[in-house]
This record gives structure tokens, C-alpha cells and sequence, in this order.
């Protein structure tokens, strides 16, 4: 206690302070070069020439591509252990040399004068050798320093990606599959090979996906040709074709109702149901500029949904009877509301007698009442279809879905994806629905062509949210421009909420400039190569892949974003080229119907 009393009296310190002010700090880096410092001045220069070679060698090898400083610690085990096979090598020739020397001169290495020498003049070489690593080292260092100057944008390394590789999931290109959960987002422009390339190499079982599918496909084609292979495979084939695209090939179609998920009348979600349906054939349209008309037509549409479901038998539940309700005479009109306005069923007759009045409110404004019906007989004009509404009988049931082997392809022809989109967004929302109140095994929703279902606000919802639900959203469109039309204020968004992102065959510079931004900057150096290694390192920055090289690229290739990795790109493939789609001669894949 006197002691410490009078350090603090003399030099108004603490013992502790004083011990902190000499204690040598060490760090695992200044650890690591003192002990190869040590080899240098113990076990000769030459011996740390050795190490240091192996370090070199090494560092080169595996530690420069990846952009690692050349620094003793952390160490690679392959640094490790090129460091001593280097040590190793130099101590043979040395003993060899040293042998002869010993020999030929008769040297006494037990006299101490000796030994002062020898570590005296391995003092100073080691610190001649250090000094010229150092100076190498150097070099590398600011190389990679400036390497990170503007932006360190890279490709994705193989080890990186490894985790994508060899498990069972979605095939996503380049040998790679997705198993985890989350969406995914494929960009090609026109004739781009996304069918050859994506969808029907999963649909052919490559990637050994255990799921059910929903597959929005325009014109038959991918149903053509792996329908058989899904069959095959163990997986329940429903196929809704109502115009009847390749009879032969296809079969029978069969018919779906997607007013089927309102079964349940007692359902507390059966006014939301009843809501999104109508939603799906009077579309909501952020730019509308009769939002009013809009609005109330779609409220008067899920009344009528309503009272048809609650009220009506089971075989008449179809939208084939609302799209002739709604062009009733004006006499039939007026019982159909009276009908509404008596309707006394305890858990949903409040809406549907309100609903039966808003009617009667607007038939006093004859012009608000005109444009109203009007806007609900232009929205249900594509129901007329005598094929469309055969199409809308109950026989698939959604909620097999959920079983993990079913394969739903949603047929449309080329000429009617505008006009009869309605459909596909009808079929498309309510599987989703029946798969979200259902959850089980995995299902994918591939949709292709997916500007053609216009906005959707289920989609909206499912990208954020319904990963959870074992559920995948895949939507395939031509351009960016398309999404942002579409989803305007949540575009970034909705690819944000993707794992994974495909790119190719880009050919409008809105969608190459985005993913030229997003692949990010990158540092180019230009250096000076000496004696001793890098030397005035310099760097320049750059795009990691300008526009021009993302649109000139993703002719041949596909940029892919993988899990949150670096981004890659990889070689397209079509199914036809690849040899596991030939089994004893035969292809396991049927003819396209359009290239015969």
C-alpha cells in the first residue's frame, strides 16, 4: 500500500497505469510474424527464405484470387502447409551444402565465437530477407487496397455457391438447384429460351423437385411436351385447356370452378374470398380514371357472388349464372334485387340486402346506374365464351394441391391471353388461396407470361409473405418496364422479396441498366510488375458489367442472383441438349407441337 501511495505522490500514477504502459500487446498478426522472424535468426535465413517462398507460392494460389491480404493470420491450413514444405525443402539442400562445407574445412561448431557468428549473421540476413518480403508484401497490399477503392463488386466464387448444387429443389440453370424457401424471378426477353432453358427442364424432373406445380402456359406448349414425364414421374396431371389446344396430345381437359372456394357459407373468410374473386374480373387499376364507377361495380359484383353462393345450389354456383344475371331483363333484374333485399341468412344476409340496396340507391342517378353496369358488363364480357364456360364446372378440387403431387397446366391460346385474362387471374388466385388456407407440402406457381395477369394484389401479398406458407411464386415476364407498369409503387420491392433472379436475352436498356446497377462498381488496377512484385497500383472504376455487356451477354448466357450470393452467370442450356433427358435411346420429353 506504501508503495502504491507513493508512486501516486511522486508521479501521480497507479501501478496498474505503469503496468499498462510497458505490457507488450500482441496480436495474432505481430505473433505470427515473430515467430517466422525467429525461424529466420534460429534456424538460418535460408530456412525463412524457404518459408517465405511456400508463402508466396501459396498466397498466389489461394488466397490472391479471393482478394485476401497477405497477412500471417488468419492462415489457410494450404499456407500452412506450403510454408513448411518450402522450410522442409530448404533444410535438405542446406544440410547437403552444409555437410560438404563442414567436411572440407573442418569446422568446430562447439566453439561459441561460432555460434555469435552464425547467430549474428542469421540476425542480419533474416532482416535483409524480412525486409524484401516486406517490400512484396506491400505491393499486394495496395493493390488490393486500391481493388476496393471504387467498389468491390466480384462473381460469385464456385465454393460460394456450392450449397446449390446436389440437392433436390427447383432446377434454376448451370447445374444449380433452390430447395430452400422463397420466390423467384426470371427476366427474357421474347423467344429467349426461358421454356428450353428453365421450365420444362423442371417439368422434365431435372432438379428432382418434390411439389406440386400451377403452370400458367400460354399456347399448350410445355404441357405438350412434359405432361407424359409429370404422369411418369407419380405426379396427379390436371390440365385445364378449355379451347382445346392439342387434342391429341393432351387428352380430355378437365374443368375447375373457382367459385369452389366459397363452399363453405359459414366461413369467416368468405366475404374476403368472395372479394378477391371479384377483384380478379373487375381489376383494380391505380391509373383508373373512373376509379368511382370502378369501385362500386366491383362492390355490387361481390354482392351478387355473394347472394349466389349463399343462396343458390351447387350446380348453379358458377360465374356463367352471374354473367346472366347481370344481363337480365328489367323486369328479371328487378325481382333479382327484390329477391337480394329478402334474403335472411344470419351470417351474410346484412351484405347481400345492403348490397341489393346500393343497386336501387344508383338505378335513381340514371346516368351513375348506366356507367356502373356498364363498367360490370364490359369486366364479365370474356364469361360469354360457350368453351370458357363449360370449362367452369366443379371437378378439380385446389386443395389437392396441397398434397405435394399434383401438376396443374393452365392452357390459354396466344390470341386470347388479353381478352380472357380475367381467367387466368381467376385460376391463378384462387389455387393460391385454397393453397394458403391449406398449407402442406411445397407448391410453385410458375407464371409464365406473367404482364398478362395485369396487377394483382394476392401476388402483391404472396411475394412478402406467403413464403412461409410452403408456397413459391415464380413469375416470368419480358422486361422490368413490365413489372413497374404493373406495380408501380412496389417494383424494387416485389424483386427484392425474390432468392433468386434470372436475366438473359435482355434487349431493352431499362432492364440492362438495372442490372448493371445491381451487379454493382468494381475497381479496375493497373499496376507496374518489378522485381519484387506489384508495384504504383492505380485503379480506375467500372461497372462489374456495363449495359452493353448484360444485353451482348445474356444472348448465350444467364446472370443469375443466387440466395443473397455475389451474382454468376452461366451458359444456356436447352432440355434437348442435355443427355439426361435420353434414356436408352429415347427422348423422356414429347415433340413440340409447334416445331414438328
Amino acid at each position: 500500500m506504501s508503495h502504491e501511495k507513493n508512486l501516486k505522490s511522486l508521479f501521480k500514477v497507479t501501478p496498474q497505469e505503469i503496468k499498462e504502459l510497458f505490457q507488450i500487446q500482441r496480436s495474432k498478426k505481430s505473433k505470427s510474424r515473430i515467430i517466422v522472424f525467429l525461424v529466420g535468426v534460429i534456424f538460418t535465413p535460408i530456412t525463412l527464405i524457404g518459408a517465405l517462398a511456400g508463402y508466396i507460392r501459396a498466397y498466389k494460389r489461394f488466397m490472391f484470387p479471393k482478394k485476401m491480404f497477405p497477412v500471417f493470420s488468419p492462415m489457410l491450413p494450404i499456407v500452412r502447409v506450403a510454408m513448411i514444405s518450402g522450410a522442409v525443402l530448404i533444410w535438405i539442400a542446406l544440410f547437403l551444402v552444409t555437410f560438404i562445407i563442414f567436411k572440407v574445412l573442418g569446422i568446430d561448431f562447439q566453439s561459441v565465437i561460432y555460434l555469435l557468428y552464425y547467430l549474428g549473421v542469421n540476425l542480419i540476413l533474416s532482416l535483409i530477407v524480412f525486409a524484401f518480403f516486406n517490400r512484396w508484401r506491400v505491393g499486394y497490399h495496395n493493390y488490393l487496397i486500391e481493388g476496393r477503392k471504387f467498389g468491390s463488386a466480384r462473381l460469385a466464387r464456385e465454393e460460394e455457391l456450392g450449397p446449390f448444387r446436389g440437392k433436390e429443389g427447383i432446377y434454376i440453370g448451370g447445374g444449380y438447384t433452390f430447395s430452400d424457401r422463397g420466390h423467384i424471378l426470371t427476366v427474357a426477353g421474347t423467344r429467349g429460351g426461358k421454356g428450353t432453358n428453365l421450365i420444362i427442364p423442371n417439368l422434365l424432373g431435372l432438379g428432382n423437385y418434390q411439389g406440386s406445380w400451377v403452370v400458367i402456359d400460354p399456347k399448350g406448349e410445355n404441357a405438350a411436351i412434359t405432361a407424359r414425364r409429370q404422369w411418369e414421374l407419380g405426379q396427379k396431371v390436371v390440365i385445364l385447356n378449355p379451347w382445346h389446344l392439342h387434342p391429341d396430345a393432351l387428352g380430355r381437359p378437365m374443368s375447375y370452378n373457382p367459385l369452389d372456394i366459397l363452399a363453405d357459407k359459414t366461413s369467416i373468410n368468405l366475404i374476403d374470398d368472395v372479394q378477391i374473386i371479384a377483384e380478379m374480373i373487375i381489376p383494380v387499376d391505380k391509373n383508373d380514371k373512373d376509379k368511382f364507377f370502378t369501385d362500386t361495380a366491383r362492390a355490387i359484383f361481390t354482392g351478387l357472388i355473394l347472394y349466389l353462393v349463399v343462396t343458390q345450389p351447387k350446380e348453379d354456383c358458377t360465374l356463367a349464372t352471374i354473367w346472366n344475371w347481370v344481363r337480365f331483363a328489367p323486369n328479371e333484374w328487378d325481382e333479382l334485387i327484390a329477391d337480394m333485399s329478402a334474403v335472411d341468412d344470419t351470417i351474410n344476409g346484412s351484405i347481400i340486402r345492403n348490397t341489393a340496396n346500393e343497386i336501387l340507391g344508383l338505378m335513381k342517378s340514371d346516368k351513375t346506374y348506366a356507367s356502373v353496369m356498364a363498367t360490370i358488363l364490359q369486366n364479365t364480357d370474356f364469361l360469354k365464351s360457350s368453351a370458357l364456360q363449360q370449362s367452369l364446372r366443379s371437378e378439380f378440387d385446389p386443395k389437392e394441391l396441397t398434397n405435394g403431387n399434383v401438376t396443374l397446366y393452365i392452357i390459354i391460346p396466344a390470341d386470347k391471353m388479353q381478352s380472357h385474362a380475367r381467367w387466368l387471374r381467376l385460376v391463378t388466385t384462387t389455387a393460391m388461396r385454397a393453397v394458403v388456407r391449406n398449407p402442406n407440402k411445397r407448391v410453385t406457381f410458375l407464371l409464365d407470361e406473367f404482364a398478362a395477369l395485369g396487377y394483382i394484389s394476392e401476388i402483391e401479398v404472396a411475394m412478402g409473405a406467403y413464403a412461409g406458407f410452403n408456397l413459391t411464386v415464380w413469375p416470368i415476364l419480358q422486361s422490368l418496364s413490365q413489372l413497374k407498369k404493373y406495380y408501380s409503387e412496389s417494383w424494387e420491392t416485389f424483386i427484392g422479396n425474390t432468392a433468386v433472379k434470372h436475366y438473359f436475352s435482355i434487349a431493352d436498356h431499362f432492364t440492362a441498366d438495372y442490372v448493371s446497377k445491381t451487379m454493382g462498381q468494381a475497381s479496375h488496377v493497373i499496376y507496374q510488375r518489378g522485381a519484387w512484385g506489384i508495384q504504383n497500383p492505380q485503379a480506375t472504376k467500372r461497372q462489374l458489367f456495363t449495359p452493353d455487356e448484360i444485353m451482348q451477354g445474356s444472348v448465350d448466357n444467364i446472370f443469375a442472383f443466387i440466395g443473397g450470393k455475389h451474382p454468376t452467370y452461366f451458359r444456356k442450356v436447352p432440355y434437348y441438349e442435355m443427355p439426361v433427358f435420353i434414356v436408352d435411346g429415347k427422348p423422356l420429353y414429347d415433340d413440340n407441337p409447334y416445331f414438328k
